[in-house]
C-alpha cells in the first residue's frame, strides 16, 4: 500500500482529479491522423463529442492534425494543457510524464501498455510514474488503460471502439473498469437499452489514478445516481471505502462485477493488468459491510446499472405486486418472488374491487392478477389495473410481465411510461418475446424494461436491499480503541512465525476475555506438581507446540486427567507419540488446563491480507470450522451489535439459540467476544492470523470461554 502523500500533496491531487474530468485544454503526445492507430482516437473523439476546450496535437513530423496545428514538444505549446495524453511508446514515458509534472500538467493519461502487467523490469518503471505523482500531486490515468471521458462536456479521452458508432448521450451512469474491453462492452450494452453515460474511466494499472478516485469523483458528482463497474483487484480498501461510503451518505450504489475469485482467474488477472486478486471470500464481506452491490455476470450488472438509474423512487419495504397476461406467467413470478426472499403483498379489499370492476370474467383480481388476454382488447383498463397495484400500500414494488404482445404494444407502453413517471414505487416491466419498438420506446423514457420477470424480480430485490442499507450509520466499534497486553507486544516483537497457545491465552485474558486456569510444564513430573498446584477436579492435557495447529490429529490432547499420577503417566504417553508423528516439529512440553465443560464449542479468527486489511470470522467450532465452513466474516473491527448480525447469519444458529428442546446459548457473550477480538486485530497490524478454537459458548447469562488459541504474525516489512 502506497504511503499517503502529504496534505499539501494530497490537496494539488484533489484539485487535479477535478481537472482531469473538467479539462479546458488536451494536448495529444504522438497524435496521429492514421485510423489504424490510437494516436488518432482523441482528437477524432474530441471532434465528434463537442469538446469545446483547446486542442494541442504534439507530433515532431507534421505540421497539422485534423485541421489542428500541430507542435513538435511539450515545451512548443503555448500554454501549460491541463491533461496531456501519452499515445507514446513505453521508453518514452517516464521522461515525458516527468517533463509533465515539473511544467505543472494537472493530469496524464497513458493508453501506453508494456509496464507492470509484463513483468519485473515494467513494474520497476511503473514504480517511478507512480513516485512522480506521489511527491507532486499529478494525477496519472494509466499505464496500459484505455482513459476516462466525461460526456457530459464533451472531454473524451477514452480510445474504445464502442465511442466511434453511435454518439454516447450524456446520463446519469458513472462507469469504471480495470479492463478497457469490458468497459466499452458495458458502454455497448447502455446504448442498446437507451441508457446515458455520465462518465467513463479505465483505470489499467493504477499507477496514479484509482478505482477509487474514480468513484469518488462520481460519488460527488449530481449529476450521477449510480456507479457501477468491473474489478480486479482494489488496491487501497482504506481509501475505497470512504469513496463507497460517500457514494452510499449521496444515495448512490456501487455495483461491481468483481473477477478473478478462481485461481486461474487470479493468475489471468496479473498478467493482465500486473494485479493479484485477493482472496474471493474477503472481497465479498468487506463489500457486503461497505454495502457495495457485487453481481456475477455482465447481463446483471447492466440490469442494476439501469434500474438504478431509471427507477427513480426507492422500495419503503419488500412488498412485491404482480400482474401479468398469463396466468403461468403469473405463477412463475410468484415463485420468483419466494426465491428473491421478498413477499407477495396481500392487496386491501379495496384494490380486488377496483380492478374486478373493470377486469375480463375470466381474469384473476388477486396477486398475482392475470389480466389474460385484455391487454389486446382494453389497454386503458389495463392501466387502471396497474395504478391500482400501484396505490395498494402493501405493494411497495410493482412487477408485470407481458407475453407475445405485439397488438396495441405501443399504446400499452406509453401507459407504462406514463404511470412509471407519476408513482412512487418502482415499477419493472418484464416484455417478453413481444413487440421490439415498444419496448425501445420504454427503455429509452428511462422504464426499467427486462426480457424476463426473474431478472426484473432480482434487480428488485437488490433495490429493497439498497433502500434498506440507505440513511443506516457508517460502522463503528464500541469504546475506545484497544491496546494489547504485554503477553502479546512481547511475543509480537520477538516472534517471526507462530505464537503458541499458551502465551496467545494469557494475552487474551490481559484484554478480558475469559480463558481456563493453566500452567505449563515442561515434562512428566512437572506436570504432575502443576496437577497439584492448580487444585482442580480435572485437567485437559495438551501439547505445547507452536507447530501444531490440530493438536487431536497427532495424539496431543487428553481429557479429564483427575490426578498428578495420571497427569505424569499421560505426559509421557503424549510426548513420546507426538513426537512419532511430528519429530520436525518443536515441542515446548505440556499444557494443563482446567477442564470446563457444558456448552457448544465456536470459532473466532483473525485473518489479514496485506490490501484489504484485517479481518474476524465466526462460525461453529471445534471439527467442523474447516467440515462445514459455516462461517461468516467482516472487517475488522466490528461492534458488538454488528457482530451479534454476524451470528445470525450463520446457518448453526438455532443450535446457538436452543434448538430442539436445548437450552439457549449464551450468544451476547459470544458477540462481545468477536468484537474484542476485531478490536486487537485492528490495534495489531503484527497480527497476521488468529485462531481460537474452541471458544465453548455457555448457557444464557454464563459467558464464554477460550479454550485454545494460536496466532501467526506477520513478517517484517522491507526496509
Amino acid at each position: 500500500m502506497t504511503q499517503a502523500p502529504s496534505p499539501g500533496v494530497a490537496e494539488t491531487r484533489a484539485a487535479n482529479l477535478v481537472r482531469l474530468y473538467e479539462a479546458s485544454s488536451v494536448a495529444v503526445l504522438g497524435a496521429s491522423d492514421n485510423r489504424s492507430k490510437v494516436g488518432s482516437r482523441p482528437i477524432a473523439l474530441l471532434n465528434k463529442y463537442g469538446f469545446a476546450g483547446r486542442v494541442y496535437p504534439i507530433n515532431a513530423k507534421r505540421d497539422d492534425i485534423a485541421g489542428l496545428r500541430c507542435y513538435p514538444d511539450l515545451a512548443s505549446l503555448p500554454e501549460v494543457p491541463d491533461v496531456v495524453v501519452f499515445c507514446v511508446p513505453a521508453r518514452d514515458v517516464p521522461a515525458a510524464v516527468a517533463d509533465c509534472a515539473a511544467r505543472g500538467v494537472a493530469a496524464a493519461v497513458i493508453y501506453t501498455s508494456g509496464f507492470g502487467e509484463m513483468g519485473e523490469a515494467g513494474r520497476a518503471v511503473e514504480e517511478e510514474l507512480r513516485r512522480i505523482g506521489h511527491e507532486t500531486g499529478m494525477i496519472l490515468c494509466g499505464p496500459n488503460c484505455q482513459g476516462t471521458a466525461n460526456f457530459h462536456n464533451g472531454l473524451v479521452l477514452n480510445f474504445t471502439s464502442a465511442l466511434m458508432g453511435e454518439r454516447v448521450p450524456a446520463g446519469s451512469i458513472g462507469l469504471v473498469t480495470q479492463s478497457g474491453l469490458v468497459g466499452g462492452l458495458i458502454v455497448t450494452e447502455c446504448l442498446n437499452r437507451g441508457l446515458g453515460i455520465g462518465y467513463l474511466s479505465s483505470t489499467g494499472n493504477e499507477a496514479g489514478m484509482t478505482l477509487s478516485d474514480a468513484i469518488g469523483h462520481m460519488a460527488r458528482d449530481p449529476r450521477i445516481r449510480v456507479v457501477a463497474g468491473y474489478v480486479e483487484q482494489v488496491r487501497d480498501m482504506a481509501a475505497f471505502r470512504l469513496s463507497v461510503e460517500e457514494a452510499r451518505r449521496n444515495g448512490k450504489p456501487v455495483i461491481l462485477l468483481k473477477v478473478g475469485r478462481s485461481p486461474d482467474a487470479a493468475r489471468a488477472a496479473a498478467s493482465h493488468t500486473g494485479s493479484l486478486a485477493g482472496a474471493a471470500e474477503l472481497y465479498d464481506a468487506a463489500f457486503a459491510a461497505m454495502g457495495v452491490v457485487v453481481v456475477e455476470s455482465l447481463e446483471e450488472l447492466i440490469d442494476l446499472t439501469m434500474v438504478f438509474a431509471t427507477v427513480r423512487h426507492r422500495p419503503r419495504g419488500s412488498g412485491v405486486g404482480v400482474l401479468t397476461n398469463s396466468g403461468g406467467l403469473g405463477v412463475f413470478s410468484a415463485d420468483e418472488v419466494f426465491r428473491q426472499n421478498l413477499t407477495m403483498a396481500s392487496f386491501s379489499e379495496e384494490t380486488v374491487a377496483r380492478i374486478s370492476a373493470q377486469l375480463l370474467d375470466f381474469g384473476a383480481a388477486g396477486n398475482p392478477v392475470d389480466i389474460s388476454t385484455q391487454a389486446y382488447t382494453d389497454v386503458d383498463a389495463v392501466a387502471a389495473h396497474i395504478e391500482h397495484i400501484c396505490a395498494d400500500p402493501a405493494v411497495d414494488i410493482v412487477s408485470v410481465t407481458f407475453g407475445l404482445q405485439f397488438l396495441n404494444a405501443e399504446p400499452l407502453a406509453e401507459h407504462l411510461i406514463r404511470i412509471a413517471g407519476q408513482t412512487d414505487k418502482p415499477l419493472l416491466v418484464s416484455w417478453i418475446s413481444s413487440d421490439a419498438k415498444a419496448a425501445q420506446r420504454m427503455q429509452e423514457a428511462g422504464v426499467g424494461t427486462f426480457s424476463d420477470p426473474a431478472r426484473a424480480l432480482r434487480a428488485a430485490r437488490r433495490l429493497a436491499d439498497f433502500a434498506a442499507l440507505s440513511g443506516a450509520p457508517v460502522s463503528v466499534t464500541d469504546g475506545e480503541a484497544l491496546r494489547p497486553g504485554p503477553t502479546l507486544v512481547r511475543a509480537l516483537a520477538e516472534n517471526h512465525g507462530e505464537i503458541g497457545e499458551a502465551t496467545m491465552l494469557a494475552a487474551l485474558a490481559e484484554i478480558g476475555l475469559p480463558v481456563p486456569a493453566m500452567r505449563r510444564a515442561a515434562g512428566p513430573a512437572d506436570a504432575a506438581a502443576a496437577f497439584d498446584a492448580m487444585g482442580c477436579a480435572a485437567v485437559v492435557l495438551k501439547i505445547d507446540s507452536p507447530d501444531i495447529a490440530h493438536k487431536s490429529e497427532v495424539g496431543g490432547v487428553r481429557l479429564d486427567i483427575r490426578s498428578a499420577g495420571d497427569a505424569e503417566a499421560a505426559t509421557v504417553a503424549m510426548l513420546d507419540a507426538v513426537r512419532a508423528l511430528r519429530p520436525e516439529a518443536r515441542i515446548d512440553g505440556v499444557i494443563l488446563a482446567e477442564m470446563v465443560q457444558g456448552g457448544t464449542e465456536a470459532f473466532i479468527g483473525v485473518k489479514r491480507d496485506p490490501v484489504l486489511g484485517p479481518f474476524v470470522a465466526v462460525g461453529l467450532g471445534g471439527i467442523f470450522v474447516e467440515i462445514l465452513k459455516d462461517v461468516v466474516l467482516r472487517p475488522a473491527p466490528v461492534s458488538v451489535a454488528e457482530a451479534e448480525a454476524m451470528i445470525g447469519q450463520l446457518k448453526a444458529l438455532p443450535i446457538l439459540k436452543g434448538a430442539r428442546g436445548r437450552p439457549p446459548l449464551d450468544v451476547r457473550a459470544l458477540a462481545k467476544a468477536v468484537a474484542t477480538v476485531s478490536r486487537l486485530a485492528a490495534a495489531c497490524p503484527a497480527l497476521a492470523e488468529l485462531d481460537l478454537n474452541p471458544v465453548l459458548v455457555r448457557a444464557e447469562g454464563q459467558g464464554v470461554v477460550v479454550l485454545d488459541a494460536l496466532a501467526s504474525v506477520a513478517p517484517a516489512p522491507p526496509p
